[in-house]
């Protein structure tokens, strides 16, 4: 089960955008002001819980805004890296996630996932995180699903 400090934490931050975005909208200075300090404050507590999980809460954060079921792995992720994430993933009741990186060295990060304990469970497509040009929508883009036992 997902980390509840996860949960907490992102809904805790989409309600901080959204009073956010509504202050803006009513030139709210005083308003906008108040609400960066709750994200002050909430990216503080969040760094607090350590560098781990500020780390998989980014990544779940960024699922969430893009409306991804999974957290998505797209960046490089080095060799000597791939063993504490993925215990760091686990530890944070993380059980999917998706990698759709496209650089050379994919498939061998994807086997080190596999010697980590992960199952491939097959493709998916998921949200990129680039929105299609003219739209407010973002690019499908194919992704390994894998699993973390």
């Amino acid at each position: 089960m997902i980390n509840h400090h996860l949960l907490m934490d992102c809904t805790e931050m989409q309600q901080i955008k959204t009073r956010y975005e509504e202050a803006k909208a009513q030139e709210d200075t005083a308003g906008m002001e108040a609400v960066r300090e709750s994200h002050r404050k909430l990216s503080e507590k969040i760094a607090s819980r350590g560098e781990t999980y500020a780390k998989v809460y980014r990544l779940y954060e960024s699922a969430a805004e893009r409306g991804n079921e999974y957290i998505d792995l797209n960046d490089v992720i080095w060799d000597k890296d791939v063993e504490a994430l993925i215990v760091s993933l686990r530890e944070n009741g993380i059980e999917h996630f998706t990698f759709s990186a496209t650089w050379s060295s994919t498939v061998e990060t994807s086997w080190l996932f596999l010697k980590n304990g992960c199952t491939l469970e097959g493709m998916v497509e998921i949200n990129g995180q680039s929105k299609a040009f003219g739209s407010e929508e973002y690019e499908k883009i194919p992704a390994y699903l894998f699993a973390i036992h």
